[in-house]
């Protein structure tokens, strides 16, 4: 057997929860000096040095108080009894003493059943000590809900700020810089999914296209300051004449411009007219209804019929594409 042990063999390890924690930790302590065969006058002599150390409170730095969630140990390491207090989190040694030196080495079915004796000791409590080890349990697990609601709260709020910035930067890339309305990628997006809801529910649609007449002359004219105002102001008036977060408002381009309306053609051209008026009437617009057989392209083909009509006719119009339709069997059947 060699002279010395080579590991620390833990031979009792109990929660210091409430003050009567200490006196049954001493009784052990002792308890195990009478089992090895050790004077019990040496344990007394030096048991109230370190639980006076204890009640000083040294090495408790990183606890609130100094009897919140330490645990006392009683261990065996090179023929010497060793007395720890470890720290809230059972890793962090706060205190230790060298407490009693062996002379002779216990064998370890020895230590095997001091260890068992302590344990089988240290699991019997009276009801007094049980009620504050419940008590303290019960004011840990009050607290331990309360920081999980606390990070369940702050992890909510930064999942809403994460979904808020998002939102904000899918707005930020569907968004014309200068007019703030809807650009071409936001359109071709928002009129594709118009057509398939619409044509789904049977509800109504129109697209309406929108040139603004003479607009390089402005440029050329006035300068490019000048015609950013114009655009500007032709996207103001279109939102004012449409249904906000009902209908689309989009810049196509350049002077081109285009509304996805959820109404009938009548209602549309009445929105068309009052933009118009609203820019002196030097705006070409376009209109087309939504059929059953329509497709998107379709759809955009005849609208832009209808503009281009427009522009024929000496530009600032309203054409509806239906009066294309209708002066085409007009004409037939004067033919």
């Amino acid at each position: 057997m060699p002279d010395k042990m080579s590991e620390s063999v833990s031979l009792l390890k109990i929660p210091l929860l409430a003050e009567p924690d200490k006196q049954r930790f001493a009784q052990f302590v002792m308890q195990a000096l009478d089992m090895f065969g050790i004077s019990l006058f040496s344990g007394a002599a030096r048991l109230p040095g370190f639980l006076s150390q204890l009640e000083a409170g040294e090495g408790a730095d990183s606890c609130e108080h100094l009897t919140d969630h330490l645990t006392m140990q009683l261990s065996l390491l090179d023929n010497r009894l060793f007395l720890n207090v470890y720290s809230c989190n059972e890793e962090q040694l706060q205190l230790s003493e060298s407490f009693i030196h062996l002379n002779d080495i216990p064998s370890p079915e020895q230590i095997f059943k001091i260890t068992e004796a302590l344990r089988a000791e240290s699991e019997v409590s009276d009801p007094e000590l049980l009620r504050l080890h419940n008590e303290r349990i019960q004011k840990e697990m009050a607290a331990a809900q309360q920081r999980a609601s606390t990070e369940l709260a702050e992890l909510e709020e930064k999942l809403n700020k994460k979904r808020y910035e998002l939102q904000e930067s899918i707005r930020a890339a569907e968004i014309d810089s200068l007019t703030q309305i809807y650009n071409r990628g936001a359109y071709d997006r928002r009129l594709n999914e118009a057509v398939k809801y619409s044509q789904r529910q049977g509800g109504l649609l129109c697209l309406i296209l929108l040139d603004l007449d003479y607009f390089k002359q402005v440029n050329d004219t006035f300068g490019h300051q000048a015609g950013d105002e114009v655009l500007k102001k032709m996207a103001g008036y279109m939102q004012r004449y449409t249904r906000k977060d009902v209908d689309h408002v989009c810049r196509m381009g350049g002077d081109e411009f285009a509304i996805v309306l959820f109404t009938e053609a009548a209602i549309a051209r009445r929105s068309a007219e009052k933009i118009l008026a609203a820019m002196d009437g030097k705006v070409s617009i376009g209109i087309a209804q939504l059929n059953a057989e329509d497709s998107v392209e379709s759809l955009i083909a005849r609208a832009d019929e209808a503009l281009y009509e427009a522009k024929e006719r000496g530009r600032g119009q309203v054409v509806l594409d239906n009066e294309l339709v209708t002066q085409t069997k007009a004409a037939s059947n004067t033919g």
